[in-house]
Parts: structure tokens; C-alpha cells; sequence
């Protein structure tokens, strides 16, 4: 008597039950008649289009082994939800849900490459520049220089803030990387990114050269700590999620992290009240951090972010608004700037080992002169006609001031 026998097909597990997608972290699949050679087969995902992986996306993902009983590969982007594993025609879905708690956006998944951050400031960084109505109110500009420090000291990223120069049109093309209010949007806040590529012989290189943090007009937003009063939207949880976006995160549909795709009122307004990003946001933006410190591509005058000594201090070296800081418009003479230029400064002031940083409007460091003197100063070749920040680093006193070369 000839008996056959069903190979039954399930999926009976995976591992881990929480990952964080587009990493490079390796989801294991395990149940049985999945076949011995992959062929067409391919595993699906759940995806914020509110659809699963069909079969062109599915089998772009990185496979690093298939066997009957088990399969190995790198997990991509998803939303949480159940796993399914395609085979011919029999749709394969695990019992339970696999949690993605956070997401690193790709150009590609297999391998993996992303759009990286760069040295944009000349000084291993990012510097954010606040618009004027933001950083002249000291309760937002705070609550600004917490949610950066909170992402410096959390993940270690190369980012600073200054005060937006109102010459400086909103635009991505300016190569500006600025945090401001926009009368014109029509939601609670927008990440915009303008990304560049760079090629070396068999290598492109990807990286976000300008991105504009952008929040609406039209909210009545709370700018402290804590859960905001009802009705209100709290600034500083919408800065996270505007901002993880800046270091790579996508979307995310587990509740509880700022990357969720609703930033204010229900269901954030159950979460939102924290003042810290998750932790697997925190590794998430760890892992992106360390790829834009670690590349070794070296063209098109593309350097890696720089790690960062004092996690505290947000400002940094251009910005730097300590006891003593001194803000002037009138430090330059002439101003405008032809060929030489004096510095007006009181008596009391010691010059001993004082130098002068300028920076052009992006926040790029362009000239750095020792001086000893305030009179008759060679303006710097490398200065082009423009506007520019001085600043005058003494002993004990920071002075700062704009100016403008207009050579002949």
C-alpha cells in the first residue's frame, strides 16, 4: 500500500520579537516547508503604505540563508505586524506580531546604503541655524538647545545651533540647515532634505547636504517640558520626531515612539509627555551616527562627522553663548570690509593669545587669524563678498558681531 504524506507548511517562530528594521539586525525564521533553495520564494513585511512586500520588493531583501526549516536575513524597513513567508503560491503568516521599534531609511537594502550625514560647518558637524522668531524668544530657543542636547548626548551626533541671519532665504538650495516656523504649512511640522552624490571612481557616495526643520504657524504649541495642557501641541516632542528624521529614522507604527507617524494629540498625547527619545530610537540614531563617522570616502570635499567631546555644549564654538559673551554690531570697522579692518574693543581687554574665528552664513568656518592687535588688520584672502560672523575669542571675553565685505 503506497501512503503519502503532507509536509505540513508553517511558520512557527522568529527571533528577536522586537528589531529595528533597515540596520543590518538579522531576523531568524523558523517552521517548516520552506524548501531547500530559496528559488522565487521570498519573505513579506508589512509596510507603512498599509500593504505587505509583493514579490519584486521581497526579493531585494537580503537572504542570508534558506533552508526547510529555517531562514536567515537582514531585516529591512517594515511596520510592525505579522510575518509572511511566500512560497509559490501558499502565503505562509506567523501566529504572532514582530515589533519593529525603529526604522534607519535606505537608498538601498541590498546591501544597505543610506544617505549619511557630512561635515557641513567646517568644524566635524551639522550646525542648525534658528530662525530669528525662534531664537529670540529665550522659552523656544531653550527648549531647542534641550532636544539637540539630548540627541548629542544620547547618540553622540555632531550638531550645534546658531541664530539665523535674516538674509538667508528659507530654501534648500541656499545650503543652510535651519529650524523655523513656516506660515506656510499646512501641517504641525516637516522635514525637508536635499541630498547630494559624490562619485570616486567605482563608488558613489550619498549624503544629505541641507534639511529644514519646519513647524506650522497655525498651533497652539507648548514649549515646555511635560505633558502639554489640553489642547496645545508640545513643541519640543515634535522637534524629536522632526529631528530623528534629520539622523535617518523613518516612520514607525509601534505607539510609544516618537516616530510614529501622529505627533500631537491621541494617541501621542499618551506618550508624548516624556522628554527623552526611546531607547531603540537612541540605537537606532547611534548605529546612523557612527556610519557618518566612520566612512572612509574622501572626494568632492566630503569629510565624516567628527565625535564629540562635551555633550552639553549645544552652541559650540560659533554659537557659544556663555557668561561674559559679548554681542556687538559695531566690533568691525569699516563695515563694510575692503582690504583692512580694526577692531573696537575696550581698553581693559587683554589680547594676549586672542584670535578671531569667521564664519560665512552656513556656519562655515572660512578664516582663522591670531591677533595681538585691534588695528589694521588684513582682511583674509579666502574672504569673498558676502556676510559674515566674527567671532573674538580673548582670555576671558567672547565678542561677536556681523559684518560684510564688499572688496573692490
Amino acid at each position: 500500500m503506497n501512503v503519502n504524506y503532507l509536509i505540513a507548511q508553517e511558520v512557527s517562530s522568529f527571533s528577536p520579537n522586537e528589531i529595528i528594521g533597515g540596520k543590518g539586525d538579522v531576523l531568524t525564521i523558523t517552521g517548516s516547508g520552506f524548501g531547500n533553495d530559496r528559488g522565487s520564494n521570498y519573505v513579506s513585511f508589512f509596510g507603512e503604505d498599509g500593504n505587505y512586500s509583493d514579490a519584486t520588493s521581497g526579493n531585494r531583501f537580503k537572504f542570508l540563508s534558506w533552508s526547510n526549516s529555517e531562514i536567515k536575513l537582514e531585516m529591512p524597513v517594515a511596520f510592525s505586524n505579522k510575518v509572511k513567508v511566500m512560497i509559490g503560491g501558499a502565503e505562509l503568516t506567523s501566529g504572532s506580531v514582530l515589533k519593529v521599534m525603529a526604522n534607519i531609511s535606505y537608498r538601498n537594502v541590498n546591501p544597505l546604503t543610506y544617505n549619511l550625514l557630512v561635515d557641513r560647518n567646517n568644524l566635524g558637524g551639522v550646525t542648525w541655524f534658528v530662525h530669528p522668531t525662534f531664537w529670540d524668544n529665550d522659552e523656544i530657543r531653550q527648549a531647542i538647545a534641550d532636544v539637540v542636547q539630548e540627541f548629542r548626548c544620547k547618540t553622540g551626533v555632531n550638531y550645534v545651533i546658531e541664530r539665523l541671519h535674516q538674509e538667508v532665504p528659507l530654501s534648500l538650495d541656499q545650503g543652510v540647515h535651519i529650524i523655523t516656523p513656516d506660515q506656510n504649512l499646512e501641517i504641525v511640522g516637516y522635514n525637508a532634505r536635499q541630498w547630494s552624490s559624490c562619485i570616486l571612481g567605482a563608488e558613489t557616495f550619498y549624503y544629505n547636504e541641507t534639511q529644514l526643520l519646519q513647524f506650522g504657524t497655525d498651533q497652539k504649541w507648548y514649549y515646555g517640558k511635560g505633558q502639554a495642557p489640553d489642547g496645545f501641541t508640545k513643541f519640543r516632542y515634535v522637534l524629536f520626531h522632526e529631528m530623528g528624521h534629520s539622523l535617518g529614522l523613518g516612520h514607525v507604527n509601534e505607539e510609544g515612539q516618537s516616530m510614529y507617524p501622529t505627533v500631537n494629540f491621541l494617541p501621542s498625547d499618551n506618550w508624548s509627555a516624556r522628554d527623552s527619545i526611546t531607547t531603540a530610537e537612541k540605537t537606532a540614531i547611534q548605529h546612523f551616527v557612527s556610519l557618518s563617522q566612520d566612512f572612509s570616502f574622501r572626494a568632492c570635499g566630503i569629510n565624516p562627522l567628527t565625535t564629540i567631546t562635551d555633550c552639553e555644549n549645544v552652541y559650540g564654538s560659533s554659537a557659544h553663548i556663555a557668561e561674559g559673551r559679548n554681542r556687538t554690531n559695531s566690533l568691525i570697522f569699516p563695515n563694510p570690509v575692503s582690504r583692512n579692518f580694526t577692531i573696537k574693543l575696550p581698553k581693559t581687554v587683554d589680547l594676549s593669545d586672542a584670535k578671531i574665528l569667521i564664519f560665512d552664513y552656513r556656519g562655515v568656518l572660512v578664516a582663522e587669524e591670531i591677533i595681538n592687535t585691534t588695528e589694521s588688520i588684513k582682511t583674509p584672502n579666502s574672504l569673498v563678498n558676502g556676510i559674515y560672523i566674527a567671532n573674538l575669542f580673548t582670555n576671558n571675553q567672547v565678542f561677536t558681531s556681523r559684518f560684510v565685505v564688499q572688496k573692490d
